[in-house]
């Protein structure tokens, strides 16, 4: 039986959640699957209940899971020796001023990236230039106590002019393109803020990233993520640094939502041979 959860799959049995919480009832479905497909959002307790059963899963989600925010990607890629800006984790404000109590005691050379462990797309990137801005930054992190994320990472600034490479894994899969900055001046990029897409530019650097990315799908399983790249193009020739891996992410650079779902389906289709199920069980709705 191919049990899915995803609103946009339907297989033997599909369930939508919304914003319920798992039950008996989805428990017994889950032990009685031989696959489950997940949505995209976080549904911590439906990850850890079908993990714990026998069925294969679909997108694999264990490096979400047991690497959670900027924090946990942070170590991910240390332990995986994957090339990435130099970072440290903070887990408190306090933690960071009992080892930089000066004025003038920073991590990193000027300037510098602060990041909250839990924002996305550009949400808790500040960037520092000097003490007034490390100041704003942690006043911001501070707001944020409330929700509980106090932890954040420092980074080190790598010259890209803006300009991020995302590579979006779908399956196999693997689509490339640039998010450029809006304006010149613009040091944090996000489509949310404005950011253009571009398939063309640098396509030597797109292969890089696209490579890297593959790479990485196959030491880790990753299936269905955007993995996004800076290169330091002060460089002559640089290489792919990873700065984040984002689990929820836009369609835009994909042509769409309708084209995006697509593909997922496709990619679900192969997933589904590899194990030895029947591709035609799950429709795309």
């Amino acid at each position: 039986m191919i049990l899915s959860f995803h609103p946009c799959f339907d297989g033997d049995h599909q369930v939508i959640l919304g914003d319920r919480r798992v039950g008996p009832e989805d428990r017994a479905l889950i032990r009685r699957a031989k696959a489950v497909i997940l949505p995209q959002g976080r549904p911590d307790a439906l990850y850890e209940a079908c993990v714990a059963s026998d069925a294969v899963v679909f997108p694999d989600y264990r490096l979400r899971f047991d690497y959670p925010g900027k924090i946990g990607q942070s170590r991910l890629f240390e332990s995986m020796g994957c090339p990435c800006p130099k970072t440290y984790r903070w887990a408190s404000l306090e933690r960071f001023t009992s080892h930089h109590p000066g004025p003038d005691r920073y991590p990193h050379g000027l300037p510098f990236v602060v990041k909250t462990d839990l924002g996305h797309e550009g949400d808790g990137v500040f960037i520092v230039d000097d003490r007034q801005d490390l100041l704003s930054a942690f006043e911001r992190i501070r707001l944020k106590k409330g929700s509980g994320s106090m932890g954040f990472v420092t980074q080190e600034y790598i010259p890209c002019g803006g300009n991020v490479l995302r590579s979006v894994i779908i399956g196999k899969r693997v689509i490339t393109y640039w998010k450029r900055p809006a304006h010149p001046a613009d040091r944090i990029t996000t489509i949310s803020r404005g950011a253009g897409i571009d398939h063309d530019w640098r396509s030597d650097l797109q292969e890089k990233g696209r490579r890297t990315a593959v790479d990485f799908t196959e030491r880790t399983k990753l299936n269905l993520a955007a993995i996004d790249f800076v290169f330091s193009l002060a460089e002559d020739d640089p290489e792919p640094l990873f700065l984040e891996i984002n689990y929820y992410f836009g369609r835009r650079g994909l042509g769409g939502s309708e084209k995006y779902y697509s593909m997922v389906y496709g990619a679900i289709r192969e997933w589904l041979g590899e194990a030895g199920l029947d591709p035609d069980a799950v429709k795309l709705v």
